[in-house]
């Protein structure tokens, strides 16, 4: 994965894919196999005799691509562009979340050894951790690259979070669970509504320092409200699930629900467990434990609520469960790093 510069949707190839294209094109067998980074590509070439490659590769490769790789400014939380035709596939792993959509053509994607083949209309949700590479062979492909922080998440796209469906629960794992390396792969036919956010997506985040946060966050909202509503059933697991895969994300949405009473006692009996069972199951499947993880859930509104509306400091308070000012901004500080009242003094959260 490369971003290259910005190109249109329809663009010829650019001087990087161009470059690629003709390394391809000497020994297109050599790339059949992923390879861990450029050295590696580059020990083929010499191994089939070829030497006329370059020692440095032309875009960015790593085997963690991080957050201030690709959201250059704080305010950013998705970005959108172009991943580079015949860019070599590399194993790497991500630290954001990403969503790789097939506007036309294909692609092979690759999952450790495993390969699965997609189409025009087909697309994927990466979640952090997992090791994996997509490959673009043709010049026709428009391969989309879709970003999203994972450290602002669970506040951009609260709105995500509270359905109850599958991807909802995905994104709970991936928020708030030590094990959440799963690839969701949606195999369905092209869906025009999906390609017209796409490509709002591409054209906003095109504007690179002038994008709107705003648009883009809710573009991407939009884009996973009509996957929702309309391709879950086209929705491919790479992996066996099991019931306990849904337990935690139900525990955790009924407590961000009920967060302004929510005691253990209460959350046992919903989820008919003793409460000593509770916690340690809590802890295992999360690495948090259930003091943490409830004050975390309250923080986390209380942030949303302090950047997004004029609520007073002791309404917000009692819409997230405090019911002593110093305990509460003693908690805020200490978990965000400002007071409530810094933090919403400095939420110049939005481009436009």
């Amino acid at each position: 994965m490369g971003r290259g510069d910005m190109m249109k949707l329809s663009d010829e190839l650019g001087k990087e894919e161009q470059l690629y294209k003709s390394l391809y094109q000497q020994c297109c067998g050599l790339w059949e196999k992923p390879v861990t980074d450029w050295n590696e590509l580059v020990h083929r070439y010499h191994k089939a005799g070829i030497r006329k490659i370059p020692s440095e590769p032309p875009s960015r490769m790593g085997t963690v691509l991080t957050e201030s790789d690709f959201f250059t400014e704080n305010v950013k939380e998705v970005v959108c562009f172009n991943n580079l035709r015949y860019c070599p596939p590399f194993l790497h792993k991500l630290e954001f979340i990403k969503i790789v959509y097939i506007f036309r053509g294909s692609v092979t994607l690759y999952l450790d050894d495993e390969k699965y083949e997609l189409q025009t209309g087909n697309f994927c949700i990466i979640t952090p951790g997992v090791r994996h590479t997509v490959f673009s062979r043709h010049d026709e492909d428009v391969i989309i690259n879709i970003l999203m922080r994972v450290s602002s998440f669970a506040n951009a796209f609260s709105g995500i979070l509270m359905e109850q469906n599958i991807l909802s629960d995905f994104f709970w794992k991936i928020l708030y669970t030590k094990h959440s390396n799963r690839v969701l792969v949606f195999v369905c036919s092209n869906d025009a509504k999906l390609d017209r956010w796409v490509e709002k997506m591409f054209d906003e985040s095109a504007r690179q320092q002038n994008a709107s946060n705003l648009l883009m966050k809710s573009y991407a909202m939009i884009f996973l409200g009509i996957v929702m509503r309309e391709h879950l059933k086209e929705l491919h697991l790479k992996e066996e699930l099991t019931e306990e895969v849904y337990v935690l994300p139900a525990i955790i949405r009924f407590m961000r629900k009920n967060m302004k009473t929510i005691t253990l006692d209460e959350l046992s009996l919903q989820f008919h467990m003793s409460e000593s069972e509770l916690k340690r199951y809590i802890v295992r499947e999360s690495g948090y434990t259930y003091r943490y993880l409830l004050r975390d859930l309250r923080l986390r509104r209380a942030a949303e609520l302090l950047r997004n509306t004029k609520l007073s400091m002791e309404r917000i308070m009692e819409e997230t469960g405090y019911s002593n000012m110093n305990n509460f901004y003693r908690s805020f500080k200490e978990h965000l790093g400002k007071t409530p009242s810094e933090f919403r003094k400095s939420r110049e959260e939005i481009l436009i």
